[in-house]
């Protein structure tokens, strides 16, 4: 299953989903297209719009194949783990 577009407001070149970054790349949190409760979780862990991160490990090179390995998270010193699902709600810019 694909995840939804990318609102208009956030249709870049630079910008697509955390699911679709792989082991490596960092970037920017651009937005988080979840439920309120969910959305709160995570920016409780630091994962709210202008964070930076850097895939360590997992990610997805393939935009027509989902993972199921989940992702491993650089947010300064924390790590943080990621399951597609929810990576898939979230939008980064390089």
């Amino acid at each position: 299953m694909e995840p939804p577009k990318p609102e208009t407001a956030f249709r870049s070149e630079k910008v697509d989903y955390l699911c679709h970054f792989s082991e490596g790349q960092s970037g920017t949190i651009v937005d988080l297209i979840l439920e309120p409760e969910l959305q709160g979780r995570l920016m409780g862990m630091g994962i709210f719009a202008g964070t930076r991160f850097r895939v360590l490990q997992g990610g997805n090179t393939s935009k027509t194949k989902p993972s199921s390995r989940p992702m491993l998270l650089a947010i300064g010193n924390t790590r943080i783990a990621l399951g597609h699902s929810i990576a898939s709600k979230i939008l980064v810019e390089q």
